[in-house]
């Protein structure tokens, strides 16, 4: 059996959003060099509102160890001013399952998350749309 390559990623900023586009399968030192490129970004909308959309349309899942350190790594982002985020998902559901696995509610119930908001979609389109009516302008 043929495994994906590992994992991959691109971040790009447009104005008050973040695009997060990943790829193929995952595992902890792919997890830990996204956090570590996202923490500098993170910091430069220096503690003003944004938001990110996440691609995973073509990621093909991760290891379990990896979920602990992107919820880490979320919850540093939403320490830093993130508080949209816009998941682009297909209609898998044990990717959706291992993306909720991700989510700093479940892991803490720290009172800056109550900022801090996740919505699920199947279409970009969908996904951009609801971040402009939340506030956000790529």
């Amino acid at each position: 059996m043929l495994f994906p390559n590992l994992g991959q990623y691109s971040l790009t900023v447009s104005n008050n959003i973040l695009e997060v586009y990943a790829t193929g399968a995952w595992d902890v030192g792919m997890a830990k060099i996204l956090t570590d490129e996202m923490a500098p970004i993170a910091r430069q909308f220096e503690q003003c509102p944004w938001a990110a959309i996440v691609d995973c349309r073509r990621w093909v899942m991760s290891t379990p160890e990896c979920q602990g350190i992107v919820r880490e790594g979320i919850f540093d982002n939403i320490r830093n001013g993130l508080r949209r985020a816009a998941y682009v998902v297909d209609t898998n559901h044990i990717k959706y399952a291992q993306l909720e696995r991700t989510h700093p509610q479940m892991k803490s119930d720290d009172p800056i998350l109550t900022a801090y908001e996740r919505e699920y979609f199947t279409n970009y389109l969908d996904a951009i749309k609801w971040l402009r009516e939340e506030g956000y302008q790529p």
